[in-house]
């Protein structure tokens, strides 16, 4: 049976969906104690192992920023010794191997002082 023009219903009856009947719906004091004994146990689990997973999460993330912080501490590292050994070669006569060793340097830095910031940030919360 389709529904009529211009009414609306959220589970309309032509889908199988007839509706509640209060006779038959239980209320919540009747209900096992059992039951309700079980959901707690299961809440409580569940909370618990929510609260240890995202624990270990900011954990493992912030060992993560760390991590890639050494990786971009070493390139810039990586990245000052071509700066020296080109500057003991020919005194920075390439411009563009000094421009292009200078910026990258630069942008290494930043990223690994900006993860161990961000690391610190993520340990105190």
């Amino acid at each position: 049976m389709p529904p009529e023009v211009g009414s609306f219903d959220l589970f309309p009856r032509w889908l199988g969906f007839s509706g509640y009947n209060k006779r038959y719906m239980p209320s919540v004091s009747s209900a096992k104690p059992k039951v309700q004994k079980r959901d707690r146990l299961m809440g409580a689990i569940f909370s618990g192992s929510k609260t240890m997973l995202v624990s270990f999460g900011r954990t493992f993330y912030a060992l993560w920023l760390q991590i890639t912080g050494l990786f971009f501490v070493m390139f810039t590292v990586i990245a000052a010794s071509a700066l020296v050994r080109q500057y003991r070669t020919d005194h920075f006569a390439d411009h563009r191997r000094l421009s292009a060793t200078l910026a990258f340097a630069v942008v290494c830095a930043w990223f690994g002082v900006l993860s161990f910031v961000k690391a610190k940030r993520m340990r105190k919360s």
